[in-house]
């Protein structure tokens, strides 16, 4: 039996826009509310949440880690996440990344070598609009706490 070699996959190529850099030397303690999109090259030990009626995307980078729950339209992880992803669109684990938490998403891509220690919830379209309510009082709670 030959098995045909597939071209290079679109995983992790994503061209975004961020609006904020975590540098690798920074070290953040506290949550972040984004409108548009974060990569986190450094430390964040606090929650990533995505403002209402906003379109955000959240990168990781291999030297990135995040110590808490994500809540954004696109996540693309490379680095480690102790924590849950919460995302109604895209999540993205490249062969680098190294998650500790479930992960709720509308679509997924795992590279070869991507670790998850946890559950994957996918959210139907049916559920979507239950889902983002749960989302948001979530993010609600956490911020008003």
């Amino acid at each position: 039996m030959v098995f045909k070699v597939k071209g290079k996959s679109s995983l992790g190529r994503s061209v975004e826009n961020f609006e904020s850099i975590i540098g690798k030397s920074l070290r953040i303690d506290g949550d972040l509310i984004i409108s548009e999109g974060v990569r986190v090259d450094g430390t964040l030990n606090g929650n990533i949440y995505q403002g209402d009626g906003k379109s955000a995307t959240v990168a990781i980078a291999e030297t990135g880690a995040v110590k808490g729950n994500i809540h954004a339209q696109h996540v693309i992880v490379s680095g480690n996440v102790k924590g849950n992803i919460y995302s109604l669109d895209r999540v993205e684990l490249l062969a680098t990344a190294h998650i500790e938490g479930d992960i709720t998403y509308g679509s997924i891509g795992i590279e070869v070598g991507a670790k998850v220690l946890g559950k994957l919830n996918q959210v139907s379209t049916q559920g979507a609009e239950q889902a983002v309510d749960l989302i948001i009082n979530q993010a609600k709670q956490k911020v008003s706490s």
